[in-house]
């Protein structure tokens, strides 16, 4: 399949939207699903697309490939979108380090059903694994359980994917996510971050880490979001059961005291990258041990070309053009998105 390339100046406007995602983020008709053979060669039976597959294949702007090894996919959090996250600091710093990039938006900024933004997700993992290369997913916030409930219910994915890098990814639900039982109208994906929400219980249902995937979990001690961090971290997968495919790493336990939040350890922190780094240079999940001890000792915000003289002129370019690109749909609800037919098995009864 041929995938768009991206052209323009990069873009700058989540800086229009951390406010709200401090406060509020954790973070068609019917077309082919993925159904593609999962490495034994038949075709695997697995949940059609209900969002139509020109759409799915807009939302997805790579940069040229000219690398080899795994590409690697960014996956924005909520109040955002991709090329406003990662088009002034992962990308130009990833292309500088010889990855090839692309990055997938879903629709209105994460505020909707979380079970359609994945179909983004998965029909981009797809998109990519066509051209014969495998997948490294960063995701931040949102953008963490995306890919993970793309693995649970498409399968075929699994060996199609080498990393997947989880930065302060609510994987078992947020505490504020309660404020829903105030009855009042909220986006309906804040339903879904709830820790007793049926789409978490299906996330997480089986296995949190299925397939031969390198999964490395990065938070922090200071996420206004996410949390809790102790006894048992919400962004931790398969919690001290030593899986060796499986990093959980608290941030502060690297770097003690290091200050970092929700946004930046997405956004900007200099030791979160090189933590990235780490597990997409080397076979396994990142190892702090292995990324070594300098990581701390580095400037708290990410280096040049991210942080580049355009930075200001990039910013009102976007801010200029905001309007024109038009306002999400707040996705309004009372009460959880229903899940999909393929995932009621895995709802719990009463």
């Amino acid at each position: 399949m041929l995938l768009r390339r991206r052209n323009g100046s990069r873009s700058l406007s989540v800086f229009l939207f951390l406010p709200l995602a401090a406060l509020l983020s954790a973070c068609g008709g019917s077309s082919s699903s993925s159904g593609s053979s999962g490495g034994g060669g038949a075709t695997l039976a697995e949940p059609t697309f209900e969002t139509e597959l020109a759409t799915l294949n807009q939302s997805l702007v790579c940069n040229p490939f000219t690398e080899t090894g795994p590409v690697v996919l960014l996956v924005h959090g909520t109040f955002t979108h991709g090329e406003e996250q990662w088009s002034w600091n992962y990308e130009p710093l990833l292309l500088e380090q010889g990855y090839d990039v692309c990055i997938i938006t879903y629709p209105d900024r994460g505020l909707g059903d979380a079970q359609i933004s994945a179909e983004y997700i998965v029909n981009a993992i797809d998109q990519i694994a066509d051209t014969g290369r495998k997948v490294s997913i960063i995701g931040h916030s949102q953008g963490g359980m995306g890919p993970r409930w793309a693995v649970r219910w498409w399968p075929s994915l699994r060996d199609k994917i080498d990393d997947m890098i989880l930065l302060a990814s609510p994987n078992h639900g947020i505490d504020i996510a309660a404020l829903s039982d105030l009855g009042l109208p909220v986006p309906a994906v804040f339903f879904q971050f709830r820790s007793d929400s049926n789409y978490m219980q299906a996330l997480n249902s089986e296995d949190e880490t299925p397939g031969e995937i390198d999964y490395s979990n990065i938070y922090t001690q200071f996420d206004e979001l996410v949390q809790p961090v102790s006894p048992v971290p919400t962004a931790a997968l398969d919690w001290q059961q030593g899986n060796p495919k499986v990093a959980n790493i608290l941030i502060q336990d690297v770097c003690p005291g290091r200050i970092v939040e929700h946004a930046t350890v997405g956004l900007t922190d200099r030791a979160t990258f090189e933590l990235v780094l780490d597990a997409l240079a080397n076979p396994g999940p990142a190892s702090p041990e292995r990324a070594g001890g300098e990581v701390c000792g580095l400037l708290p915000f990410l280096p040049e070309p991210a942080l580049s003289p355009s930075l200001l002129t990039d910013f009102l370019d976007v801010f200029a053009s905001e309007g024109a690109q038009g306002f999400p749909d707040l996705s309004l609800a009372t009460e959880e998105p229903p899940l999909k037919s393929y995932a009621q098995s895995a709802a719990v009864t009463e």
